[in-house]
């Protein structure tokens, strides 16, 4: 079974008009507060290997652990 990245999932999240964008959640690993989680209405760019924020910040998708729409994870790291 092939292993899809955090770019393929949120991409499709995004723009396949079956889902709504807005229902998305990331949870991921910050160093200094432990877990963080964003909601899609954050992010302004999935980029080919980080994510970033309308406030400015920068999340490296290595440090993304799940991603759950409409409450219920749909991609978790192995």
């Amino acid at each position: 079974m092939r292993k899809y990245s955090v770019r393929e999932i949120l991409n499709k999240l995004k723009w396949h008009p079956n889902y709504d964008f807005s229902k998305v959640r990331i949870i991921c690993i910050d160093r200094f507060s432990g877990n963080l989680e964003i909601d899609a209405d954050e992010i302004d760019e999935v980029g080919h290997k980080f994510i970033f924020l309308k406030n400015g910040k920068v999340i490296p998708q290595h440090r993304v652990i799940e991603i759950r729409y409409e409450g219920k994870t749909v991609w978790k790291k192995s």
